[in-house]
């Protein structure tokens, strides 16, 4: 894969990439084409991530248009040139400052240097069949078929809005994906070891259009309009916060480790939650970062000396395999912040609703059951187990909970937050999808 500095190039490569199945969106933009958006300027990088995101939000209305002006159908189209052609028409009727002409003027170029020179051809033709005949397109009626409606009109897999549907309701499936649908907030934490909420947003008034509290996480601050990169921020040199939704603090919250404890981050990732435990415990005690990625953990790494963190140790460990004896019943609490299909978080990460699959959730469940059992060996006697995933389905939330008392009678559920068991509801609470459940341990 040829990967340009052109920015409309740039997001139909990684859209391209995407279609593979092979990578998520956020490894992508991280690691695969970093070294691409470090070499341009803020205004491509920012356009080329409103492309990006704004074609993943709107594909399938994008190609319902297609399907129309297509005499062959989508489906015969190379995937190249679909996300050419996909990139174009979110220009044309969702970015209001790029003129239509330009739109196509670029798609075609862009066709010419990727596929056979009849394709630019057809790239010329539709788009500007689209953009003479947009008044006349046909969409789906909402009365006749409903549910073909909402897939269009949000667009969501027909099969994913069923699912929802027959648990939510259609009026809460509509306004989910509505949520799901819009630019969501930079949302930080207070590195509350060094610095309070008040004066963080304080520092940063003058560096965006608005600091505001957020409602639910008492470190949390949602930031609107950014005026520079986030790594350049003095507050953020200095270790003041770090980038975390406020749904994924409430994780934190709700295993609440005390000063002095031993904790096991089993699932750390980049240590978003890792540095929030520390927090919690005043940079005291002991703080273990488990991940099966070793990429991640030294990523990790220098995120807790930029917080002034110095109580974390770092093991790679895929939970899908058993502890060591060393590690049984050795931690007062274990955070298992599992892998799973991330339908919580659509708002962040739009790729999944396309990428995610019927079968994955069941397969899910399998996995996350298994890093329960082999992370509660670790527990030790009145200790607590906290399970935590950005998901909202059934089968990875209910179900894992259902299956792990089912065969572990040393543990019973535990209260969090005066309730058992915490489910966000995305646009019910404004904020990403999360379930927590804990267990305690007998003595």
């Amino acid at each position: 894969m040829t990967i340009g500095a052109d920015p409309r190039k740039t997001a139909c490569d990684i859209l391209h990439a995407l279609s593979s199945g092979k990578a998520t969106l956020d490894s992508l933009i991280s690691e695969t084409f970093d070294p691409v958006f470090q070499s341009m300027s803020r205004r491509d990088r920012n356009f080329t991530y409103a492309l990006v995101y704004g074609v993943l939000r709107t594909r399938g209305r994008l190609d319902w248009i297609i399907n129309q002006f297509s005499k062959n159908g989508i489906e015969k189209i190379d995937v190249k040139v679909l996300q050419i052609l996909r990139s174009a028409l979110f220009q044309i009727f969702f970015m209001s400052r790029i003129p239509p002409s330009a739109a196509v003027n670029t798609a075609v170029t862009l066709s010419k240097k990727t596929s056979p020179p009849w394709v630019a051809g057809f790239v010329n033709g539709l788009l500007r069949s689209v953009i003479r005949s947009q008044e006349d397109i046909a969409w789906p009626d909402r009365k006749a078929d409903p549910l073909l409606w909402l897939s269009v009109e949000q667009s969501f897999p027909v099969w994913l809005l069923k699912r929802w549907i027959d648990r939510l309701g259609f009026e809460q499936t509509e306004a989910l994906c509505r949520f799901y649908n819009t630019i969501p907030p930079l949302c930080i934490r207070t590195n509350t070891l060094t610095v309070t909420r008040e004066e963080v947003m304080t520092a940063l008034a003058s560096e965006a259009r608005e600091v505001i509290a957020a409602p639910y996480a008492p470190e949390g601050i949602l930031v609107h309009g950014l005026k520079a990169n986030i790594q350049e921020l003095d507050a953020f040199k200095k270790g003041w916060f770090q980038v975390q939704d406020e749904a994924a603090q409430l994780v934190s919250h709700a295993a609440s480790p005390s000063p002095g404890q031993s904790v096991l981050d089993a699932c750390a990732g980049l240590g978003g939650k890792t540095g929030h435990l520390a927090q919690l415990m005043n940079n005291t005690g002991t703080l273990v970062a488990m991940d099966s990625h070793e990429g991640r953990l030294e990523k990790l790494v220098p995120q807790m000396a930029r917080l002034g963190v110095t109580i974390t140790k770092v093991f790679r460990h895929d939970l899908n395999q058993g502890l060591d004896q060393k590690h049984h019943l050795m931690y007062d609490q274990v955070l298992v912040d599992a892998p799973c299909s991330g339908t919580g978080v659509i708002r962040r990460n739009p790729d999944t609703r396309w990428s995610v699959a019927p079968e994955d959730f069941a397969r899910y469940r399998k996995n996350q059951l298994q890093y329960l059992n082999n992370a509660s060996v670790a527990v030790k006697p009145g200790g607590m187990l906290v399970y935590a995933v950005c998901t909202i389905e059934p089968e990875e939330t209910d179900d894992v909970v259902s299956g792990f008392m089912n065969i572990h009678p040393e543990y019973a559920p535990a209260s969090l937050f005066g309730i058992m068991g915490v489910r966000i509801i995305p646009h019910v609470h404004n904020m990403d999808g999360f379930f927590i459940a804990a267990f305690k341990k007998s003595e």
